[in-house]
């Protein structure tokens, strides 16, 4: 199996860099496969596409924020038209509550901490195009020299505010938007749900069946050998497609987290499972790659791989 990466993020949303950045990066770690998975944000789709990625499999991802039973949670999206309407109008939807928090958290950095972020700065934050949250207020502390870097605001201010507007969406409304724009619905890092609640995935994953869920990210940044072979079993159980990725936002953001790194011991150079959802959207969805050789694919010998 070609060196794979289908959980990145970008300027988009709250990455360190542009897709020209990124792809010069991918190319550096010896990466083929790939997906920019933004927050609450598809505008990377149509960017990509005057992107050189000669040689490359770009697969049009999302990650949606969403909430079900008490559990936040994400949700990719792989293989989706970045003309939908409906998930346009979603983004557009999230990024109004979204500004809403950020207004509750400008609010309570002042009255917490007397940090005070000018009227004209926060009519451009929320003027921005693209994702705005609490990594971009960060940004703009550490521009104005109130705090030396991203990191500080997440270990000393983050923990301490608590917006009251929900920038969610219900987990089947996620899943309807991205099978509604062709996509497929993917739960990531899984682990995440696990240590935040202190829950095992198996005890509410018919949660994710009754909402029709289509695979399992596997491999992540976040995940052991042992979390990987506990998500592989439920896959396979379930019938459900298998999926992986870093999840990759850049040094300043999560400086641990490297591309192409895809567990947290490197099972990825040891044990390998065919990552199903590419196979998958490779022969259903070949309308959706570019500058791609047949030869370069080798599906077959994929198929079913395991190691």
């Amino acid at each position: 199996m070609k060196k794979y990466d289908l959980h990145i993020h970008s300027k988009f949303s709250d990455g360190d860099y542009t897709l020209e950045e990124i792809i010069k990066r991918i190319r550096e770690c010896g990466i083929s496969i790939f997906s920019i998975t933004d927050h609450d944000n598809i505008d990377s789709i149509n960017a990509m596409r005057q992107i050189d990625k000669k040689g490359l499999i770009y697969i049009p991802g999302v990650e949606l924020s969403c909430n079900k039973c008490g559990y936040d949670m994400h949700i990719l999206g792989y293989g989706i038209d970045g003309n939908n309407k409906d998930l346009i109008q979603m983004c557009k939807s999230i990024k109004l509550r979204k500004n809403l928090r950020n207004l509750e958290v400008i609010q309570q950095l002042k009255e917490k901490f007397g940090i005070v972020i000018s009227r004209e700065e926060t009519l451009k934050l929320l003027g921005e195009k693209s994702f705005v949250g609490q990594t971009t207020i960060a940004r703009l502390l550490v521009n104005n020299g109130i705090i030396p870097n991203i990191k500080y605001y997440f270990d000393n201010f983050f923990p301490h505010i608590k917006p009251k507007t929900r920038a969610t969406i219900e987990l089947e409304e996620a899943v309807k938007l991205i099978h509604g724009a062709g996509g497929y619905a993917i739960l990531a890092h899984p682990i995440s749900l696990e240590k935040i609640y202190g829950i095992r995935i198996n005890e509410i994953f018919n949660m994710f069946m009754e909402a029709g869920i289509d695979g399992i990210e596997i491999f992540n940044s976040k995940h052991s050998l042992s979390d990987i072979k506990r998500y592989y079993k439920i896959a396979m159980q379930e019938g459900l497609l298998v999926s992986g990725g870093s999840d990759f936002h850049g040094e300043i953001m999560k400086p641990n987290v490297k591309l192409g790194k895809v567990s947290t011991d490197g099972t990825e150079e040891k044990e390998h499972y065919c990552m199903t959802v590419i196979t998958k959207l490779i022969k259903e969805r070949p309308n959706l790659f570019y500058d791609i050789d047949e030869e370069d694919l080798d599906i077959e010998q994929e198929e079913g791989q395991e190691h």
